[in-house]
């Protein structure tokens, strides 16, 4: 008997259980435990001097690692010209390279031991626009970061082995090692130094046994996270340590053993700590954070100042960031912080992405999603954050630009994507409208209202989207009103813009051979521009006279996009240059290459399809059977382009009615 796929991809006994344990094992490779003396440290870190780095150095580092990868020219606006995408957030986070770009030249600072470095960074930003998934991938970047880590045996806070080193030797120790020594041992090393490696005055510092670490933010090394709570009950210990009152009597309460290390600024030693919602938390957390950050130590009571090598990575949203930074009480924490403002993202297909990646991590991702349904949710998202701009007709207009679109191409000469991008972050674009967790709300009810068809459509999530104002809470009644306008209000919504894009994929299911006329189409009017632009005459191969160009022919596909007359020139000029620039990169020039004159060609071979199309699906009356086999072969041409039969029977069905409507 065959084996199915679910039998044969699972184990049958124990053993085949250990199999997969031991190779998983084996692949991670062992990790170091051997501890070693203060002087084998020493040789280690004159030979390694990255396993001596500082915190905000090594977090820096391991970003670094993984490389950059450069970004189209149009990215690089004012204050942004040394743009790059950081592939350490691939996969991960989406579009929202300017405040990954911030937090990276804060990283750099840092890394630098400059005075920048020595500030709380605050993420300001919108509910839901990455500021948790940044701080997230960045503990899970430290957890998995194979530089080596050491830290003084028996240490509490798993300090910096150098710390043992005494101040006034630490000049000639960092030029023959070739690292920065900073920072001093803590009460519990020092105690351990006086009363275990100190003979007849001398200490013997050399000798303290160092160990292998790893970060982990389960076990409490080097990651620490502080989360506000009710301000009556919630103390300063949650950040600095507490007293064991179990060993006072036993110690005394200035012993050092008598006391936890463990606040969470403590446990983030050699790493970093998320101070999740900062400005939620009592005022009088944030005075700790002022030596913390500038002076990099911390007070525990009855102990001296402790050093503390950690990023302190904190966010919050813009409403609360506006009421404290408008406060002068405040003047001494606002001095010391470092604001990076994550708005929510503005380019459709970084939004899809965003979806894409939170369906495939549910028990969704089965369900086929069907061609344009999740652009037309992010297309919804996109429109609500943007603000308006007398460069751009509509804010449809400004969204396609954003998204790297080109739309009347002949008009977008004196449209500046840069200044257009500094215009809106001037404006506070991106910082208001509707978040990504609504729309994931939206799909995630309509993929569970579609899951017994195994399919969800755009019109599926046009009405969940519509429905799911009535579950959102704190919305103001003219904003939903806003909201639902650009949703599907009679212009410029994403419900005309579907319309549009619906007719046309049901346009080319019904044209037979389409690439095939498009690119003849295309190939006659390239023949008929270059000879206009480089004023010759059209040689006929076939019948071997020459003619001057036909004007007929091009103006009948510039006018189906409106391109003036008197800009005729100017348009079939830029075409010109489009495809010499294909031709010096080596690539061929199609008709799919240039947006607008794409765009041509699709209406005017769909105008020819017109009466065809609306017989076969718009009149419910026809049932003749060249009507029908039209219908089916439609059917399966959408099923080769990505539709499934029941949303491609949606779509016709849709159309049917736009077409039944309009006549």
């Amino acid at each position: 008997m065959t084996k199915t796929v679910k039998e044969r991809s699972q184990p049958v006994n124990n053993q085949d259980f250990r199999d997969i344990i031991l190779a998983q094992r084996e692949k991670k490779g062992s990790v170091a435990t051997e501890e070693m003396s203060m002087l084998d440290y020493m040789k280690l870190a004159q030979e390694q001097p990255e396993i001596a780095n500082f915190a905000p150095g090594r977090i820096y580092n391991m970003i670094m690692k993984y490389g950059v990868d450069e970004l189209p020219t149009e990215y690089k606006t004012k204050g942004y010209e040394d743009l790059v995408k950081y592939k350490f957030f691939d996969g991960k986070i989406f579009g929202t390279y300017e405040p990954i770009h911030d937090l990276m030249r804060f990283m750099k600072a840092s890394a630098r031991r400059t005075e920048t470095g020595k500030r709380i960074l605050i993420m300001v930003g919108p509910v839901s626009s990455g500021k948790s998934t940044i701080a997230a991938n960045v503990k899970k970047g430290l957890e998995k970061d194979n530089t080596p880590m050491y830290a003084i045996k028996g240490c509490p806070i798993h300090e910096e082995p150098l710390h043992l080193i005494p101040e006034e030797d630490r000049e000639d120790w960092e030029e023959r090692l070739g690292v920065k020594i900073e920072g001093f041992v803590c009460p519990v090393c020092q105690q351990m130094l006086d009363t275990e490696y100190t003979s007849d005055g001398i200490v013997n510092w050399e000798d303290v046994p160092v160990i292998p670490i790893k970060t982990s933010e389960q076990r409490r090394i080097a990651i620490g996270t502080f989360q506000p709570s009710d301000p009556k009950s919630q103390d300063i210990t949650e950040l600095i340590g507490r007293v064991n009152m179990s060993k006072i009597a036993r110690f005394g309460e200035t012993d050092p053993r008598a006391y936890q290390f463990d606040g969470e600024l403590q446990v983030a030693n050699r790493g970093m700590i998320e101070y999740i919602e900062i400005l939620k938390a009592d005022v009088k957390f944030h005075y700790v954070l002022i030596t913390a950050a500038q002076e990099q130590t911390i007070k525990a009571p009855g102990f001296p100042q402790m050093y503390i090598d950690s990023l302190i990575l904190s966010h919050t949203n813009q409403t609360e960031f506006d009421a404290f930074a408008g406060d002068k009480k405040n003047e001494a924490l606002h001095d010391r912080m470092y604001p990076v403002y994550v708005p929510w993202n503005l380019r459709v297909d970084d939004e899809v992405k965003i979806y894409e990646k939170m369906i495939h991590e549910s028990d969704f991702r089965g369900i086929h999603i069907a061609p344009y349904t999740l652009k037309i949710a992010a297309s919804f998202a996109v429109l609500t954050r943007l603000v308006e701009d007398k460069k751009c007709s509509s804010l449809i207009h400004k969204m396609k630009l954003y998204n790297g679109e080109t739309i009347d191409e002949f008009k977008k000469s004196d449209i500046d994507i840069k200044q257009l991008y500094e215009r809106g972050r001037a404006n506070g674009e991106g910082m208001s409208g509707i978040s990504p967790r609504f729309i994931i709300n939206a799909l995630n009810v309509a993929l569970g209202m579609k899951e017994d068809k195994s399919c969800i459509t755009p019109i599926d999530v046009l009405r969940a989207l519509r429905n799911n104002f009535g579950h959102q809470i704190g919305m103001k009644d003219e904003d939903v009103e806003k909201y639902l306008n650009i949703l599907s209000g009679d212009k410029n919504s994403v419900l005309t813009e579907y319309m549009e894009v619906a007719k046309k994929e049901v346009n080319l299911s019904f044209l037979h051979a389409y690439e095939d006329q498009a690119e003849e189409l295309f190939n006659r009017y390239m023949l008929n521009v270059t000879a206009f632009v480089s004023k010759e005459q059209v040689y006929d191969s076939v019948t071997g006279e020459e003619s001057p160009p036909d004007e007929d022919l091009m103006r009948k596909l510039e006018e189906i996009i409106k391109v003036p007359e008197n800009s005729k020139e100017q348009f079939r000029n830029g075409i010109f240059v489009q495809k010499a620039r294909c031709l010096e990169q080596g690539q061929p020039f199609t008709f799919k290459d240039y947006d607008p004159l794409k765009d041509a060609i699709e209406k005017k071979l769909m105008s020819d399809l017109k009466n065809v199309v609306q017989l076969s699906i718009a009149t419910t009356t026809n049932t003749s059977d060249k009507a029908k086999r039209k219908r089916s072969t439609a059917m399966k041409t959408l099923m080769k382009r990505g539709y499934c039969k029941h949303c491609a029977e949606v779509l016709l069905m849709f159309v049917g009615e736009i077409l039944r409507k309009a006549n």
